[in-house]
């Protein structure tokens, strides 16, 4: 399955109910609900990704809910929201690997380091919009991709190696 066609697939719920989930949950039924900046979101905290060293300049932030982002058009975008503390997020785009913006030997070279299979991994970019005039500029940071091993519910923000990459990437 495609790594974007995964990240997608964990999100799912989130249209409809706000929730977050790939897999049935397993535990019970636990759920948060969460007043993001669009709107409130419940999340299932089965489903919870865990990053075990946080995100680089975010400290006490582990764990998050994946979901998309209420919108009246279709959009790619996706909310990847602090589950406790909750008040921190981001807007995050899955990465298309067709898209050949990231070599596949410096994916493959970060799969290996962080120990995820290719067919359980999924990579989100960090989105930035800035007003640039009367209209808005969007970037993603393809320096610190975020890694999601779709088995383990385990994510890293992790910084390649190759300084080619631009941590504001113009869409």
């Amino acid at each position: 399955m495609p790594r974007e066609t995964q990240a997608a697939r964990m999100a799912a719920p989130a249209a409809t109910q706000g929730g977050f989930a790939s897999a049935p949950p397993s535990g019970g039924d636990q759920k948060t609900t969460v007043k993001t900046r669009f709107g409130v979101i419940e999340f299932d905290l089965n489903q919870a990704l865990t990053f075990p060293k946080g995100i680089p300049g975010f400290v006490g932030y582990q764990s998050f809910g994946l979901a998309m982002i209420p919108s009246e058009t279709q959009s790619s975008f996706m909310l990847l929201q602090a589950l406790e503390p909750d008040d921190l997020s981001f807007i995050v785009l899955p990465y298309d690997p067709t898209a050949g913006l990231i070599d596949e030997k410096d994916i493959v070279a970060a799969q290996q380091t962080l120990g995820v299979a290719a067919q359980d991994c999924a990579i989100m970019l960090i989105a930035t919009f800035r007003r640039m005039g009367g209209s808005f500029e969007t970037s993603v940071n393809m320096r610190a991709p975020i890694f999601i091993d779709t088995a383990s519910r385990m994510a890293w923000q992790y910084i390649l190696a190759n300084d080619r990459y631009e941590v504001r990437h113009t869409l």
